[in-house]
């Protein structure tokens, strides 16, 4: 009678284990360039420290990016959803112009598609909201 309780017990947990009843996705980055110029960008995405964890980067890339009148091109499962300290910088690959380093705070929630969308403008200033 006792090892029929216990195998009932296993045969219930082992299906549900590695199973997430909510599932949380990461968030991306979209990116658009407004100029008429391919630029290399170069993104950081560092996460904040608490209580219980230390500041770490989850993302660190440095891309060419071309002119992207009409769309926006997508950074795909950058961040799990927390805290973090967003770093962008774009430079002309032929001319001079930069933006500058610019920073924001994001917090994807978890929810599918949530993104947070850089815009480099023609002046090369640098807009973030998100979606």
């Amino acid at each position: 009678m006792r090892r029929r309780s216990v195998l009932l017990s296993v045969a219930a947990v082992v299906p549900l284990s590695g199973c997430s009843f909510s599932r949380a996705e990461s968030g991306n980055i979209q990116i658009a360039n407004q100029t008429d110029q391919t630029v290399w960008k170069t993104i950081t995405v560092q996460r904040e420290g608490g209580l219980l964890s230390d500041a770490a980067t989850v993302y660190d890339r440095r891309t060419k990016t071309p002119p992207t009148a009409g769309y926006r091109s997508t950074l795909t499962d950058v961040a799990p959803p927390g805290r973090y300290e967003v770093t962008v910088t774009f430079e002309a690959t032929e001319t001079a112009q930069e933006s500058g380093v610019q920073t924001t705070q994001w917090s994807p929630t978890g929810e599918p598609s949530a993104s947070l969308i850089v815009t480099l403008t023609p002046d090369f200033s640098v807009e973030f909201r998100t979606q």
